[in-house]
């Protein structure tokens, strides 16, 4: 009896063995499209685009708190940015639709408050130094300044009354972007973020 045992033992250890021991072809497969260099065939494929930046050396202590702070202000108005410019690309697809002027401007009041209902208690809580990053920030993803947008939108009075309002708590509506210049170092930071290191 005990040799039996041993022998279904012995043969469910092999049956065991066997299943678990085999390797399954896997079909790993890759069809990649082909370019003929002289007598060659190479394969070609595209690849994402990988940003890499330089480690950032500080000159001083206060030049890297003045850095951490920037990158916050920017981290923080940069989705501000990014919604301006979509909710206005809708806003323009839209007035597409309307040809009289009294119905565009009822129109564009109309949307003017549906933003405000939805923006204006986060908009509010943005400081000083990030409303001022907010306007650079809007001009690099539209492409004209906050003064010009209200003008076209809201009218020539309207654009001189909030410019005036801007200055008062030194602002300026009319500011530009460069991302070369003056701004280099707002604009790697938002690099990083579209990266998705910070």
């Amino acid at each position: 009896m005990m040799f039996y045992k041993g022998i279904l033992v012995l043969i469910f250890g092999f049956i065991g063995m066997t299943v678990f021991g085999q390797n399954y072809w896997i079909d790993s497969t890759y069809l990649l499209s082909g370019k003929i260099v002289g007598s060659d065939t190479l394969p070609n494929f595209d690849m994402k685009e990988v940003k890499v930046f330089p480690k950032k050396v500080f000159k001083n202590r206060r030049h890297f708190r003045r850095y951490t702070r920037l990158e916050r202000n920017v981290k923080k108005a940069y989705p501000f940015a990014l919604i301006a410019r979509d909710e206005l690309a809708i806003l323009h697809d839209s007035l597409i639709y309307y040809t009289e002027d009294k119905d565009r401007r009822k129109f564009i009041r109309r949307y003017e408050k549906e933003m405000f209902r939805k923006y204006e208690a986060d908009l509010r809580k943005l400081s000083m130094s990030q409303g001022r990053v907010l306007i650079k920030l809007v001009y690099r993803e539209i492409g004209d300044t906050s003064y010009e947008l209200v003008k076209e939108y809201r009218g020539s009075f309207s654009a001189v009354f909030w410019q005036g309002i801007a200055r008062l708590f030194g602002s300026n509506l009319k500011n530009t972007y460069d991302p070369n210049g003056e701004d280099a170092e707002i604009e790697e930071i938002v690099q990083k973020i579209k990266v998705g290191l910070i």
